[in-house]
Order: C-alpha cells, then sequence, then structure tokens
C-alpha cells in the first residue's frame, strides 16, 4: 500500500475503501460503490446547521486531488465525521495507522465470516505467526468440508508444506 502521507491521499483512502451504507444507497444504485464528492458533500452539508460547516462537492474533489491542500479544521472534522472516522486521521500518523487498521478489519469482516475473522485474531493475539494462523485456518476450512460431506472419499490434493 503506498504511504498515505498528505491529506489527498488519505481522504482518497477513505473513498476508496469506505462504501455507503444500505440505507444511503436508492433502489437504482450499485451495492459496494464508491461515495461521489457531492454525496459527501451533502453528508456535511445536512449537519451545517449543527455544525456551523458547508463544503462544495468541488472543494473536496481539490482536496482529493492535492490541488487544496490547507483546509480549515472545520473542514477537516467535518469530513472525518462523515466518513465516521477520528479527525485526527488526517494529522497524525499514529490515529491514520489505527483508522487503516480498523478499517482493513471491517472490510474483512463484510467480506469473511465474522467466526473466521474472530479465530484469526484469537489465534494473532495468542502469539502465533500470520503463516500458522493460516494454515490453522485451512485445517478448519478442511474440517468443516469434510463435515459437510464434501471431503469424503480419498484425497487427492498434495499435502501443503509450510
Amino acid at each position: 500500500m503506498p504511504p498515505l502521507d498528505t491529506l489527498a491521499a488519505r481522504l482518497e483512502y477513505l473513498f476508496d475503501k469506505i462504501r455507503p451504507t444500505p440505507d444511503e444507497l436508492s433502489d437504482a444504485d450499485e451495492s459496494g460503490r464508491r461515495y461521489t464528492n457531492r454525496e459527501i458533500a451533502d453528508k456535511i452539508n445536512e449537519v451545517a446547521t449543527e455544525t456551523g460547516v458547508t463544503i462544495s462537492a468541488a472543494y473536496i474533489g481539490e482536496l482529493r486531488r492535492g490541488v487544496a491542500s490547507d483546509p480549515r479544521t472545520s473542514h477537516v472534522r467535518a469530513l472525518a465525521a462523515a466518513f465516521g472516522v477520528n479527525s485526527g486521521y488526517f494529522v497524525d500518523d499514529a490515529a491514520a495507522r489505527r483508522t487503516e487498521d480498523q478499517i482493513a478489519l471491517l472490510n474483512e469482516l463484510r467480506r469473511m465470516d465474522v467466526k473466521q475473522v474472530a479465530l484469526r485474531q484469537v489465534l494473532t493475539d495468542n502469539g502465533l505467526s500470520a503463516t500458522d494462523t493460516r494454515l490453522i485456518e485451512q485445517m478448519v476450512a478442511r474440517l468443516r468440508a469434510v463435515a459437510a460431506g464434501a471431503g469424503t472419499g480419498p484425497s487427492t490434493e498434495p499435502a501443503e508444506r509450510g
């Protein structure tokens, strides 16, 4: 993954990784699509009476491209709130790394069976390496296949070596 060392790169990362919720999509919208600049601007502007912050889709585009690179603090906070992340994500490397890790975990939870993710976390928390964790996940998947009847009969697959 390229370094996220600019506001533009960090903002683009959020657009790339965070997707609209089902409640935000219309029936005609494609599930899993990216937010548009307009949608993020609308999210910010919808709460402008509470926050006092408004923003244009064009300005968000300029921030994403790095044309504008020094937004007001209120804009940074509003962008963070629109994506549901801590505003420190845009200015603090440690906060950015934590946010990226959380987004990766959430995306993994959506993509995979939650039980598998929980197993991986338990194994990692107990000091197993990534290789050992993958091996255990493969063993669990094989056992599930056997239990479901998919693995009956002699195996024709070569044994994996790690």
